[in-house]
């Protein structure tokens, strides 16, 4: 079967990877996955060999071809030309529906346009495509995390059926091909926005068969085109914050404590400056992973917590630090006072 939504979905863009859901018996996998697939042809014929398959999938990401011809793809080649988010109810789809479509809603107020999928079953997906755009291979899935961060704490939207951390920030992730059946015996297909707004029985009516009429690739186009100008300098810019977190960790190692004798000078000593700096962020602003920021009129949370490290940013003011200089920068004090009061 040679449907044009293969193409489209794809980019006409390869190596990927292509995976299907077993049969009973058939593998302890839950999914298997066939390495390496160069093009639109073998994609297609995988597709009708595994065609009674419970579910084919895709990779997300095109791959660079490895040198080896043998060789499996490398993950951290992964082209980033797309995000993807996954929204499941096992319960109640209209959940998973009304939830994307408050971040599709959400996501058009900041001029970025993404194109939904219905999974065949009890979700939905949501796809934001821009032209392919340049990060380390060593910052991907820091900087794809974030993203994943900002969708589910950073727009104040409480989501409750987005797919969660085991898949935050993976460039191995596959998804479900368009036109391809679900074990339901609905298809999975891409949905127009009012579509959405009629929610899950109409849905579920439009899946009973593959989509004829929906021009994936020139949405998938228009989209490329409209997201140009938001989505790269955004994930540019995360990349900055995921270098820069990583140095700050790096300068904030714990070093040898050199035992020194009681400190009569009114200095802090490296111990004390330890203990400071492992005082948990959470305590002043909240186990969130995106915050308020403190420094600026902030409706929509902008300040991102690594609670691991101590570190925040504020991606709207542009302010930085570890804990020690939240602390300066919210009570008025210095640096020593700071470390003082952090470890008491």
């Amino acid at each position: 079967m040679n449907d044009p939504l293969f193409k489209a979905h794809c980019k006409d863009t390869f190596p990927r990877e292509f995976a299907y859901k077993p049969l009973p018996g058939e593998s302890p996998l839950n999914v298997v996955r066939i390495r390496q697939v160069n093009s639109l042809d073998t994609l297609t014929r995988l597709i009708d060999t595994f065609s009674n398959r419970l579910g084919l999938y895709v990779s997300v990401y095109a791959y660079s071809t490895p040198i080896k011809p043998s060789r499996r793809l490398i993950y951290e080649t992964a082209i980033i030309d797309r995000l993807y988010f996954d929204f499941d109810s096992k319960d109640d789809l209209s959940l998973a529906i009304h939830e994307t479509s408050m971040v599709m809603e959400a996501l058009e107020d900041s001029c970025i346009e993404s194109i939904q999928y219905f999974s065949g079953q009890k979700g939905t997906a949501c796809y934001i495509d821009f032209p392919p755009t340049d990060i380390a291979p060593e910052n991907k899935k820091d900087v794809l995390g974030l993203v994943w961060d900002m969708i589910k704490e950073g727009m104040g939207l409480q989501l409750q059926t987005l797919d969660g951390g085991s898949v935050r920030g993976d460039i191995a992730r596959v998804s479900r091909l368009p036109n391809t059946r679900h074990q339901s015996g609905l298809y999975c297909i891409p949905i127009e926005k009012p579509e959405l707004l009629r929610g899950a029985d109409y849905i579920r009516m439009l899946a009973r068969e593959p989509r004829r009429d929906f021009d994936l690739e020139g949405r998938i186009k228009e989209n490329i085109r409209s997201n140009s100008a938001t989505v790269p300098g955004l994930l540019k810019a995360l990349e900055m914050l995921v270098i820069e977190r990583k140095e700050e960790a790096e300068k904030t190692k714990p070093k040898p404590i050199i035992r020194k004798c009681q400190n009569t000078k009114g200095f802090v000593t490296q111990e004390q400056i330890q203990c400071a700096r492992s005082y948990p962020i959470s305590k002043i602003l909240g186990n969130n992973k995106m915050a308020l920021c403190p420094f600026h009129k902030d409706v929509i949370p902008s300040l991102s917590l690594d609670h691991k490290r101590g570190l925040w940013n504020c991606f709207a003011c542009n302010r930085s630090g570890n804990v020690i200089q939240l602390v300066m920068r919210l009570e008025g004090l210095d640096f020593k006072t700071a470390v003082r009061k952090l470890a008491r």
